[in-house]
């Protein structure tokens, strides 16, 4: 139940966070027409961050002890993961690491096409969509690492590692 409660709670506050972020993040179009913010896609996170989290509770419950198992008996994983905190952050920062250089990937071939067609109004955009992925690619690694911090922490009594 702890597990239910505490994945339940600081992931939806997680995906919130990353719901603003996304809203806030579409705002640098810089469109009179354009309004992102938006009340219902707030509630929507709130009640997909519930029950998300909560399954991801239940699998966490039943894998935990296959995958610390395993992880205790490769020699390359134990030496990078070792408590609950590594378990939680390190795979995900590799993770993050690895699609946002293909995402940057993408976005310079877009901006390399939207330069040589649109000129100085296709630098504007393109520096609007790394502006995005910059201040993205940051809140994200800094709102996970305060959530692996968090839920180590609550969890690291009732799952010895």
């Amino acid at each position: 139940m702890v597990t239910l409660k505490t994945f339940a709670i600081y992931g939806t506050i997680l995906y919130v966070i990353n719901t603003i972020v996304t809203m806030a993040v579409s705002m640098l179009h810089f469109s009179q027409y354009y309004y992102p913010f938006n009340v219902g896609s707030l509630v929507v996170a709130v009640i997909f961050g519930i029950i998300c989290f909560v399954i991801g509770a239940a699998i966490f419950y039943t894998i935990y002890d296959p995958i610390h198992n395993w992880i205790k008996g490769n020699a390359f994983l134990s030496h990078y993961i070792h408590d609950m905190f590594s378990l939680f952050w390190k795979p995900y920062l590799v993770i993050i690491i690895i699609s946002a250089l293909f995402g940057l990937l993408g976005m310079m071939g877009f901006g390399a096409l939207a330069i040589s067609v649109a000129g100085a109004y296709g630098a504007a955009s393109v520096g609007q969509m790394l502006i995005g992925w910059v201040v993205s690619f940051a809140i994200q690694i800094g709102v996970y690492y305060w959530y692996a911090k968090t839920v180590s922490a609550k969890l690291s009594p009732y799952y010895p590692w």
